[in-house]
C-alpha cells in the first residue's frame, strides 16, 4: 500500500509544547493530524471492504447471482389493439385486427402472493430489473392457426383440461395488463393455461370515454375467441375472470353467445368472476345478471366501498356501480357477491384482487375445487333483507 505523500507550506516557528509525560503520542502540527485522520479512514474502509472475503459470511449481503432465477409465466394473448412501433408498448391504444401470441413475464425471486413489485421512484428504479420486478421478457406474436394449436396443447397437458381467460379493465395497457394477469396465474397456481384478452384501453385516466366505446367495440372480438374455444380447443373447463369495464365485455358477449349457443355448449363454462364491475347497477340488476343466469354459469362479485375509481364512474354516470357496496350492493339471486371493503390496496383501492393476499386465496379457492361462498373457510355469511351476501374474515 502506497503511503499518502502530504507537503505543507513555509509556516512560523512555534514555541515548544510540553506535553503530558503520560501520553506516548505528539502531534506536532495540522497536517499530521490529517495524515493520521486519513490513514485510519482508508484502514477502516479496507477492513470493511474486505470482510466480504473473510469468513465471516454475514457482513456480505447476497448478490443476483446467489438467487434463484426469475419464475417464467407464458400468457396466451388474444388482442384487438393495434400493434405499436414502440417495443417498449408492442400493441397501443388504437383498434387494430385481431393479433395472437405468447407474453413470456418473469416472477421476481422471493415473490410473494398479493405483491405488484415495480420499479419505484422512491427508491431511484428507472427500469425493471430481473430479480426485483415483475417483467415482461418477450413478446411472441403467432398466425392464428400456431395460437390454437399450441393452446391447445397447453389445456391438453393440464389437469382437467382447464384455461382461464381474462379481460383487464379501464386505464390499462398492454404491458401492464400483461404483468397484471402473469402475476394473478402465479398467485393463484392455476393449473392450466391463461389467455388475455387485451382490448384498446387508452392507459390514461383522461381516456374514460375511449375505453367505453372500445370495450363496446370489442365485445364481438370476445365471441369471437369464445367460440374458437368451444369449437376448436379441447377445454373443459372454461373460467371467465374480468376486472372493472372488462366486466361490461364479459356480460354481454356472453349473453350475446348464449342466445347463438346450445346449453350444451356452454356447459364448458364453469365459472364468471367479476370484480370491482364498472356497470350501471340496473342494468346489471335487471338484465345482465339476468341473462347470465340463463346460461347455468355460476356468476362471483367482488364489490367494495373503498374502490375510488368506481366512486369517480358514479360521479360521472350519475349512477352507482355494480362493484360498489353500501345501499347499492348488489344482493339477487344466482349471484353469489363479496363484500371487500376490508381489503388492502393502492391508493384507489381498484385493483385489490392483485394486493391483498385474502381475496387471492379466495378465488383460489373458488376456481380450484368450485365451492360455493358459503363453503368457502375466508368468508362470513352476512343475511340482511336483501338477501345474502359475504365478507372476507379478518
Amino acid at each position: 500500500m502506497t503511503a499518502l505523500q502530504l507537503q505543507s507550506g513555509s509556516r512560523a516557528a512555534a514555541p515548544p509544547v510540553e506535553e503530558p509525560p503520560c501520553n506516548p503520542f505528539r502531534f506536532p502540527d495540522m497536517v499530521t493530524r490529517i495524515y493520521r485522520s486519513l490513514a485510519l479512514c482508508a484502514i477502516s474502509f479496507l477492513l470493511i471492504t474486505s470482510a466480504g472475503c473473510s469468513t465471516i459470511g454475514s457482513l456480505r449481503g447476497p448478490s443476483a447471482d446467489d438467487s434463484p432465477p426469475p419464475r417464467q409465466v407464458d400468457v396466451f394473448f388474444t388482442t384487438d389493439r393495434a400493434p405499436n412501433a414502440d417495443s417498449r408498448m408492442f400493441f397501443g391504444t388504437e383498434r387494430g385486427e385481431t393479433s395472437f401470441g405468447i407474453t413470456r413475464v418473469g416472477i421476481p425471486p422471493g415473490h410473494q402472493m398479493g405483491r405488484q413489485e415495480g420499479p419505484s421512484l422512491f427508491r431511484f428504479e428507472r427500469s425493471a430489473e430481473d430479480h426485483k420486478h415483475i417483467k415482461i421478457r418477450d413478446v411472441i406474436t403467432l398466425t392464428r392457426k400456431d395460437y390454437f394449436e399450441r393452446l391447445s396443447q397447453a389445456v391438453r397437458d393440464s389437469p382437467d383440461g382447464k384455461v382461464m381467460i381474462f379481460v383487464h379493465g379501464y386505464n390499462v395497457d398492454f404491458p401492464e395488463a400483461s404483468r397484471l394477469v402473469a402475476q394473478f396465474a402465479n398467485d393463484l397456481k392455476f393449473a392450466g393455461p391463461v389467455v388475455l384478452f387485451s382490448w384498446p384501453s387508452q392507459g390514461s385516466l383522461t381516456g374514460y370515454t375511449i375505453d367505453e366505446t372500445n370495450a363496446e367495440w370489442s365485445q364481438a372480438h370476445l365471441v369471437e375467441l369464445l367460440t374458437a374455444l368451444i369449437e376448436e380447443v379441447p377445454a373443459r373447463n372454461i373460467y371467465l375472470v374480468g376486472h372493472s369495464m372488462g366486466n361490461r365485455i364479459i356480460g354481454r358477449a356472453m349473453a350475446a353467445l348464449a342466445s347463438d349457443r346450445t346449453d350444451g355448449d356452454l356447459i364448458v363454462f364453469r365459472e364468471i368472476v367479476m370484480i370491482a364491475p364498472d356497470i350501471d347497477t340496473d342494468v346489471f340488476r335487471l338484465d345482465m345478471a339476468q341473462r347470465l343466469a340463463r346460461t347455468g354459469i355460476h356468476v362471483t362479485v367482488y364489490a367494495s366501498s373503498n374502490d375510488r375509481a368506481l366512486m369517480a364512474s358514479k360521479a360521472f354516470h350519475g349512477y352507482p356501480r355494480a362493484g360498489e357496496t353500501g345501499e347499492g350492493l348488489v344482493v339477487i339471486d344466482g349471484v353469489e357477491t363479496v363484500d371487500a371493503s376490508d381489503v388492502s390496496g393502492s391508493i384507489l383501492g381498484h385493483s385489490y384482487f392483485a394486493e391483498d393476499r385474502r381475496i387471492m386465496e379466495d378465488i383460489f379457492s373458488l376456481l380450484q375445487s368450485g365451492q360455493r361462498a358459503d363453503n368457502r373457510f375466508g368468508l362470513a355469511a352476512v343475511d340482511s333483507d336483501r338477501g345474502r351476501y359475504w365478507t372476507l374474515r379478518k
